[in-house]
């Protein structure tokens, strides 16, 4: 995991810890809600970290392709789903755009291995 991406995920689960604590001082729930949601991205973005290093170590690389787009679509989905609960159309996009990046990376491997496969 590389240091930029630790700090990032820290930072977003601080920047939620924060707001949430803002939302029960003044009583709003919706502070809450999406400071509890930016703690569960900064959890998301730390386990994403993670697991990329783990991938990054494997040594099979039709196995790597996938992994990375797996990761990259669960990232997707848990930003599609902060953008829906906090009412955030930019996070929503974000989102779905990851989902399709993930869907294009999925496609690749796929062709990968077929030329891999012709080729032996």
């Amino acid at each position: 995991m590389s240091i930029e991406d630790k700090a990032k995920a820290t930072a977003k689960s601080v920047e939620g810890k924060i707001q949430e604590t803002i939302g029960k001082v003044t009583g709003d729930p919706k502070d809450q809600l999406e400071g509890k949601a930016k703690q569960a991205e900064g959890a998301v973005r730390d386990n994403a970290a993670k697991v990329g290093d783990k991938i990054d170590n494997a040594t099979d690389g039709g196995l790597v392709d996938k992994a990375k787009a797996a990761a990259k679509n669960v990232s997707g989905k848990v930003q599609d789903t902060i953008g829906r609960l906090t009412d955030s159309p930019e996070d929503q996009l974000a989102g779905k755009a990851k989902q399709a990046e993930a869907a294009a990376q999925n496609t690749a491997a796929d062709l990968k291995n077929e030329v891999n496969k012709m080729n032996k």
